[in-house]
Parts: C-alpha cells; sequence; structure tokens
C-alpha cells in the first residue's frame, strides 16, 4: 500500500465556531479543504471521509486557542503553501496557524494528548478580592480528593478527580475573575473544567458558578521524557 504524505495543522476555534459541535467542525475542515482544492486522501468503502485525525474533541461552548489535527494527502505539499490555501477558505472562527509535515507512522494524535490547560473568565463579582480569589485556589489546592458524580454505561459513579488536577491559578485583571488550569484530559481519563469550577464554588467560595464562566482551551500536551510537551513539539 502506498504511503500518503500526512500533515499535523495547528488552529484556534473561537467566536462563532465555539459553539459547533465535534461534528460541525469536521464538516468545516472538509469544505475547506474542498474551496481550497487540497489533495485530501479519502478512505475507501460506500462511505469514503477524508482522513482527518483530531487530538481531542472540544465540548461544545468551549473555544480553542492551541488545537490540532493530522490530515492525509495525496501528494506532497509544501506546509506553507497548504497552510495558506486552507486558512484562506476556513470559515469564522476558525483560524490556520502553522502546518508541518509530520513522519510516516508516527502515533495518531488522540493517544498522545495527556493534559490541557484552559482559562476560565468571568466579570469580577461586586466587592470580591484578589485575597479572596487566591484563598479559594489554595482551598482546592488543599483537598486531597474532589469527589464528582459520573454516569458510566448507564451507571452512576463516584470518582476522584484531584489527581488529574495538574495546576490550578487565579488572578484578576481590570475588572475580570481569571482562573487557570491544567487538567488530565486522554485515554487515561479527563477532568472537565466545568468541575474544578463548580468545586471553587462549592468549596472554595468564589459567588460565581461554572456557567458564568467563559472557558477557552489554550494548550494540549503530551507527555515527554522530561515532563509535558506540546503536541506540535513531539
Amino acid at each position: 500500500m502506498r504511503t500518503l504524505p500526512r500533515y499535523r495543522v495547528k488552529y484556534s476555534k473561537e467566536g462563532p465556531a465555539r459553539y459547533s459541535s465535534h461534528l460541525d467542525m469536521v464538516r468545516a475542515f472538509d469544505r475547506s479543504t474542498r474551496r481550497a482544492g487540497l489533495p485530501v486522501a479519502f478512505s475507501e468503502g460506500f462511505n469514503p471521509h477524508p482522513k482527518f485525525s483530531f487530538a481531542s474533541p472540544l465540548p461544545v461552548g468551549i473555544g480553542g486557542g492551541d488545537e490540532y489535527m493530522d490530515m492525509e494527502l495525496t501528494r506532497a505539499m509544501a506546509p506553507e503553501e497548504l497552510a495558506e490555501r486552507l486558512g484562506a477558505n476556513m470559515q469564522e472562527g476558525y483560524r490556520v496557524i502553522a502546518v508541518k509535515e509530520i513522519p510516516q507512522g508516527s502515533p495518531a494524535l488522540m493517544s498522545l494528548v495527556s493534559r490541557a490547560a484552559y482559562r476560565a473568565t468571568a466579570p469580577l463579582p461586586l466587592h470580591y478580592a484578589e485575597a479572596e480569589l487566591l484563598s479559594a485556589v489554595q482551598n482546592i489546592l488543599n483537598l486531597e480528593e474532589i469527589m464528582v458524580t459520573r454516569e458510566i454505561k448507564g451507571r452512576r459513579k463516584e470518582i476522584d478527580i484531584r489527581p488529574g488536577l495538574f495546576s490550578l491559578t487565579g488572578s484578576i485583571k481590570e475588572h475580570i475573575l481569571e482562573i487557570n488550569m491544567e487538567l488530565l484530559i486522554g485515554s487515561s481519563g479527563n477532568v472537565r473544567p466545568s468541575e474544578i469550577l463548580w468545586e471553587m464554588s462549592r468549596c472554595g467560595g468564589i459567588p460565581l458558578r461554572p456557567e458564568d464562566f467563559r472557558v477557552q482551551r489554550t494548550a494540549l500536551y503530551a507527555n515527554g521524557p522530561s515532563g509535558p510537551v506540546s503536541l506540535w513539539e513531539v
């Protein structure tokens, strides 16, 4: 079987695109590659589909500033040309940041991703001070466990997500409350930003609900020899 050139695309998903589903996003990339006239490879069978693979689906409503997808082409192209043509044909809310060719046999993106960074912002509550925010963050970090209820295969189950909370910080910038967190994601488990925000409201005392925040995924990481590394560096 002939090997096909494979490319990694770094892109962002913001604005109106944050409210599109993962399937909508796949369709958006399909339309964009067709408009750009790119030689995308397709699967075989009765329902051929473009050979795209994504690092990790974004929940509806969460934007992504540093997202990744791999695509296979039927012929080689200069990464700069691919980035220019694809970027010029993306729909509103999507932006191509960079493209590079990756070696054949490279692991699938979804198998590499191990943690994600998120930024959550909300209007600063009246009379809420940064000292209170820092205390709330420390309260969460001091917890030995954070139990949440998940529905798994039709059954409700209590799980501890504290091991999947790698870092948590908070600050106030020009009347905006900002929380940054790094969480477990991937085949070994998943911690949702909303779960940490809910715990900060319930246990940390922040006078906001998870739905009051605007959340953006700012980075995706793989496990490297000496710690987490950006998927772009893998």
